[in-house]
C-alpha cells in the first residue's frame, strides 16, 4: 500500500470534518452545502464525495463520534465512584469541561440532531447514544434523591437545568477568560450541589486529562 495516498486521505478526510464542524456550528447544517465545504477545504464537490458519502452521513459520523467519545469518558471518570455526591460533580465537570474544550463539536452535537432524517438508522442511533449518556446523570440524580441525600421537586427538570448550564459553556467561555477552566467546573459544582440542596462535603474532583480530544475542533475557533 502506498502510505503516501494514505496519509493525504487522513488529512484530507479530517481537514474536511473540521470544515463541517466550523460551517455547520457556526451558520447551522441547512445552510452548508457541500460547495461550501469544497471550498473551505479547496477541493471539488467530488473530491469531497470522495471521503464521505453525503452531508447527512458526515453529520452523523461527527456526533457518532462526539458522543461516544462522551460516554466513553464519562464512564471512566465514573468507575467505581459511588457517592451521588461524587458523580453528580464529576458530570457537572466533565460536561462543563467538554463544551468548554470543544465549543464547534459540541453544538453540533446538541444542535443538529433535527437535522438527521427521522426514523433514520443514523437519527435513531445518535438518540440512543445521548439516552445511554444522561442515563448516567438520571441514575446519579435518582440515587442521591432515593438516599435522602439530595432535594429535589422534579428530578427530570433539575437534570435539564444542570446539564444546560453545563452546555452553555459552549457559547461563553474563551482561554484567555477571566476564569481558567478549573475554576468555572468548580464553581458550577458547587453551583450543581447548591441546587439539588446536597450536605456540603468534599466532592471528586475530575480529571480533565480523561476527556476526550476531538482532532477535527478547529483549534482557533
Amino acid at each position: 500500500m502506498d502510505t503516501s495516498l494514505t496519509d493525504r486521505d487522513t488529512d484530507a478526510g479530517l481537514r474536511i470534518r473540521s470544515a463541517a464542524v466550523l460551517l455547520f456550528a457556526r451558520q447551522g447544517y441547512a445552510a452548508t452545502s457541500i460547495r461550501d465545504l469544497a471550498r473551505a477545504v479547496n477541493l471539488t464537490n467530488a473530491g469531497i464525495y470522495h471521503h464521505v458519502s453525503s452531508k447527512e452521513a458526515l453529520l452523523a459520523d461527527l456526533m457518532r463520534a462526539g458522543h461516544r467519545g462522551l460516554i466513553d469518558a464519562t464512564a471512566r471518570l465514573l468507575d467505581g465512584v459511588q457517592q451521588p455526591s461524587d458523580r453528580l460533580a464529576l458530570l457537572i465537570a466533565s460536561l462543563t469541561a467538554i463544551h468548554a474544550r470543544s465549543p464547534l463539536t459540541t453544538r453540533v452535537m446538541d444542535g443538529e440532531l433535527r437535522s438527521l432524517t427521522p426514523g433514520s438508522t443514523a437519527h435513531d442511533e445518535i438518540i440512543a447514544l445521548r439516552d445511554e449518556y444522561e442515563d448516567h446523570w438520571r441514575r446519579a440524580l435518582a440515587d442521591g434523591a432515593g438516599q435522602g441525600v439530595f432535594r429535589v421537586a422534579d428530578q427530570k427538570l433539575s437534570r435539564l437545568a444542570l446539564m444546560s448550564m453545563c452546555t452553555g459553556t459552549s457559547e461563553w467561555y474563551r482561554p484567555d477568560g477571566d476564569s481558567s477552566l478549573e475554576q468555572v467546573c468548580a464553581e458550577f459544582v458547587a453551583i450543581g450541589l447548591a441546587a439539588v440542596r446536597a450536605p456540603a462535603r468534599p466532592t471528586a474532583s475530575a480529571d480533565l486529562s480523561l476527556l476526550p480530544d476531538f482532532p477535527w475542533e478547529p483549534p482557533d475557533a
